[in-house]
């Protein structure tokens, strides 16, 4: 990982606990695990709090395992006690909706996953207790209440696009798809995303209210720590927005944020040959859900002369793969990109920056 300053150790170097608290969603995990594996790599004692779904998964790094049930103190009122899948196919029937639609859909959305976080209180201060961590890692879309209430040192860990952590008049408002070299339609879509999130934010800042925290400020629907601020996006392609937005001392960025590999891939026998040229069909939990497009994708793939893996997602069973072609539900990312020689994918900031880490064409 490249960074500019060490966050993995104090002058003395003194050895620290951190727990490391995320969204259970699989993008969140894989971003705070590649930290979590660097600090843990400095003899730091790193402990993983997230959904029993994930047991197991950190303790072969060494990693502390403190889980509980997201569902367990769940307000079926606000939907914070849904699975995690219902978010995804709520987000894909918002995908298929014009702009001002797809943002409001969102809206209720953001309130249920945050109603989620208030309602893992007890479960989340049992586990700082227990752990006394010495600082916090934070990755989620929404603010956990409780996390703050700790008073102990908080640094955000931004995974998703870091438009979006910024948030600055500077630079375009982050999911609009607006151009860097043109701020005609910035204010505009700021106005929009403004008005859209407002009653997130109204939502989220009543019960920061009734637990005596600092307020969310105008246009956030997440904090800003005063201590350290991490995003992951590749240092060449973060000048243009630096030049235009410096940032303070409280930001750091990663190049990435590569896990460490735990997993076995090989490829189905006899299906490439040795001059066979690998594409890596791949587009996410959520994209990946929007059938008539990803059955196209596949029907086109289906006549060129190049062998395609294909990640088929929640319809695998609905897909006809022709004979060029091979494909599972899910698969080990990071072990199947160095074997490919194209990716194609909807441009999520993992796979996206995972890719450039191997060297592949998008």
């Amino acid at each position: 990982m490249a960074n500019e300053k060490s966050t993995y150790a104090d002058e003395n170097n003194e050895r620290l606990t951190v727990l490391c608290v995320s969204l259970s969603d699989v993008g969140h995990v894989n971003t705070v695990l590649g930290i979590a594996n660097a600090l843990k790599r400095k003899n730091h004692r790193v402990v993983y709090a997230t959904d029993k779904s994930w047991e197991g998964k950190f303790i072969k790094f060494g990693i502390e395992e403190q889980l509980f049930d997201e569902k367990q103190f769940g307000d079926e009122k606000n939907g914070s006690n849904r699975n995690p899948t219902d978010f995804v196919d709520e987000l894909y029937d918002a995908m298929k909706m014009p702009l001002i639609k797809r943002l409001s859909k969102k809206v209720p959305m953001f309130i249920s996953r945050f109603h989620g976080t208030v309602a893992q209180r007890e479960s989340l201060l049992k586990i700082v207790s227990k752990v006394k961590p010495g600082v916090i890692l934070v990755d989620n879309l929404v603010p956990y209440p409780c996390l703050i209430e700790t008073n102990l040192p908080l640094v955000y860990v931004f995974s998703a696009n870091p438009l979006k952590a910024f948030d600055d008049e500077r630079l375009p408002p982050a999911t609009m798809g607006l151009p860097i070299n043109d701020n005609s339609d910035w204010a505009s879509a700021r106005k929009i995303i403004k008005e859209t999130e407002e009653p997130v934010r109204k939502e989220m800042n009543k019960v920061f209210r009734e637990f005596n925290l600092p307020l969310l400020r105008e246009n956030r629907t997440q904090f800003v720590s005063t201590n350290l601020n991490v995003y992951v996006y590749p240092k060449p392609l973060m000048e243009d927005y630096l030049r235009l937005c410096p940032l303070g001392d409280e930001w750091i960025g990663l190049d990435h944020s590569i896990r460490e590999s735990d997993e076995s891939f090989e490829l189905p026998p006899n299906f490439k040959s040795e001059n066979d040229k690998l594409i890596f069909l791949s587009l996410g939990s959520i994209a990946s859900r929007l059938f008539q497009l990803m059955s196209r994708l596949v029907k086109i793939l289906s006549k060129c002369k190049h062998k395609v893996i294909v990640v088929t997602g929640k319809f695998h069973d609905k897909y006809e793969l022709a004979n060029n072609m091979w494909g599972q539900p899910f698969l080990p990312q990071l072990e199947v990109l160095p074997l490919v020689d194209l990716v194609i994918t909807h441009g999520g900031n993992n796979t996206f920056i995972e890719t450039l880490y191997f060297g592949k064409p998008m």
